[in-house]
């Protein structure tokens, strides 16, 4: 056989459509994020921050908080044959996780800010660990309390289609009830819609709780400014969506999620696999308040809270 034909032959053996690195290219490391909002943007740039002394090609995308997108844009980067994916929220991380454990070519997967990896089913899959932005309720609700001592009613608007979402309201029902504080819910598929539940929940509730929806903070702006002409305050899990206007929140740095998540995409990159490393939650709670907020709301705070706060926005 002619020796220029070997080259031609081998090459056919390549499957289509699979991108194949070249020798001494730097790993990609393809990360998918449901939405875009600040929480989820920190989360990312926390995830760069840990890889910033590794030859790493970062590549991101955003679903927009539509889960056909995310479908879509998961075989993409499937078809780059990238050395391991990150997916940002659970919807991200469910349309990503089939990848991980496909007999061929399986990309493993770091998934990070997912409220509840049991509830999406994440836990225990091979080629897949990551990191839970999941905090404890009641303290929350005590903050709430310690904030309007007179609340006696809670909305949440929240998208049924995140497992996150179902689950946050699932956990919250029996402390609310056992606290005395009635529980308003409305639901949105799209982000567009938020702010009108939201607006109908505001006519009735004392105050707004978003808790890691996507969707919902996606139109936190929106929602905030509905509450705001209600007289009644938003509280939030995510930290950084304080600085968009929601009165307090008692959670996650979202940066240090994506930093415990990039350590994990670290060790795989070293060749760890990823089912050997351990799921991680939140390592720590911080609470970050706006007066702003407050003196528009007429809301006093504690001088006890405002000491114990991480951060406090004039």
């Amino acid at each position: 056989m002619n020796s220029y034909i070997l080259p031609f032959l081998a090459a056919l053996t390549i499957p289509i459509g699979v991108a194949v690195p070249a020798a001494g290219a730097a790993p990609q490391v393809c990360v998918l994020k449901i939405a875009d909002h600040l929480a989820l943007d920190e989360t990312v740039q926390g995830i760069r921050d840990a890889l910033a002394d590794r030859p790493v090609k970062i590549l991101v995308d955003s679903a927009q908080g539509n889960s056909a997108l995310a479908l879509q844009i998961g075989q993409k980067f499937a078809a780059k044959g990238p050395a391991l994916a990150v997916a940002v929220g659970t919807v991200a991380a469910q349309s990503l996780v089939k990848y991980a454990e496909r007999e061929r070519d399986p990309i493993p997967l770091v998934y990070a800010s997912v409220t509840d990896p049991k509830s999406a089913g994440l836990l225990g899959r091979k080629n897949v660990t990551g990191v839970s932005n999941f905090v404890p309720l009641r303290p929350q609700l005590e903050l709430f309390r310690r904030l309007l001592p007179g609340i006696s009613s809670l909305g949440i608007p929240y998208n049924p289609g995140e497992a996150n979402s179902v689950a946050i309201v699932e956990a919250i029902r029996p402390i609310c009830k056992e606290m005395g504080i009635g529980l308003l819910l409305r639901t949105a598929t799209r982000t567009a819609e938020m702010p009108q539940a939201a607006a109908e929940l505001a006519r009735r509730a004392d105050a707004l709780f978003i808790s890691n929806d996507n969707t919902a903070l996606a139109a936190l702006g929106a929602i905030v400014s509905v509450a705001d002409g209600q007289g009644i305050p938003v509280f939030v899990s995510d930290t950084d969506a304080v600085r968009l206007g929601a009165l307090a929140a008692l959670g996650p740095n979202q940066r240090e999620v994506g930093r415990q998540a990039g350590r994990q995409v670290a060790a795989i990159l070293d060749g760890t696999a990823a089912d050997a490393l351990p799921a991680e939650g939140v390592e720590r709670m911080e609470l970050f308040l706006n007066l702003s907020t407050a003196r528009r709301l007429n809301i006093t705070v504690e001088k006890k809270l405002l000491k114990s706060a991480k951060e406090v926005l004039p």
